[in-house]
């Protein structure tokens, strides 16, 4: 295996992908090709979220390569599991995981709406204990999440944002940040790309969650972190700037959020 790149990444503004599912296929039948692509066409970190615990490991194995980190938790789609917070912290500590996630709420689902309240409040106490970020999702449980967020105070960034900007600005105000993905490049996602030029520069990631998330011209399934490129020029042609710009301030905004070494 690749041993890890020791030195920092702080100086190097380059295309930071926050949330790709390096561990699902088809990414996972090819993950040196999918790499190499993604590298050269200037990709330079890349962060993988688990979503249950029987992924955590694999997870793991793949933060060990060059460019990656690791996030370790419980999706909402795997609740009805539960979580063991403490076999949990121990797997962050020993795997030097960057963030809790992805975890959240998820509405549109059939796994108890109790059980996922109380999967997601475990993990946002463990993240406020631990101060480490968190990767979150939610789908039709907006106030419900907000109302947690206020009660367990955590950083963190709210992913795949499709929605509009004034709900967007709730997030904004308890210091969380939005990330955007593959919907800003679709001219039907009218919310989320007026949210993309309404946030401010210091406060959005970018991201593919390949292979989950299509893109204009991809469709959900092929996607991959070398997509992240066209998010960002999608990006920076909504907000009417140089896409240099919205590279440095991307990786700027997750350098300060994850910190600066993978």
């Amino acid at each position: 295996m690749v041993s890890k790149r020791e030195h920092s990444l702080s100086d190097m503004a380059g295309l930071f992908d926050t949330h790709c599912h390096l561990n699902m296929e088809p990414l996972s039948r090819d993950t040196g090709g999918v790499l190499e692509r993604a590298f050269s066409i200037g990709v330079e970190r890349l962060l993988v979220p688990a979503v249950s615990e029987d992924n955590w490991d694999v997870c793991t194995e793949l933060s060990f390569l060059p460019g990656i980190s690791c996030a370790l938790g419980v999706h909402p789609w795997w609740a009805e599991d539960g979580v063991d917070v403490e076999e949990l912290k121990s797997k962050i500590i020993s795997s030097n995981a960057i963030a809790i996630g992805e975890i959240g709420l998820d509405w549109k689902i059939e796994v108890s709406r109790q059980r996922q309240l109380t999967v997601f409040q475990k993990q946002l106490e463990l993240a406020s204990e631990m101060d480490i970020p968190v990767l979150l999702h939610c789908r039709n449980a907006f106030e419900e999440m907000l109302e947690l967020l206020t009660r367990f105070p955590v950083r963190g960034t709210v992913h795949g944002w499709s929605r509009g900007s004034q709900l967007m600005d709730r997030f904004l105000q308890i210091g969380l940040h939005i990330s955007f993905g593959g919907a800003i490049t679709r001219a039907g996602c009218k919310k989320a790309r007026q949210s993309a030029t309404q946030i401010p520069s210091n406060r959005f990631l970018l991201e593919t969650d390949s292979p989950s998330i299509g893109l204009a011209g991809v469709p959900t399934g092929q996607s991959e972190p070398g997509h992240i490129a066209k998010i960002a020029q999608v990006m920076a042609d909504l907000r009417e700037v140089d896409f240099e710009e919205i590279k440095s301030s991307a990786w700027s905004n997750s350098i300060q959020l994850f910190g600066d070494e993978c």
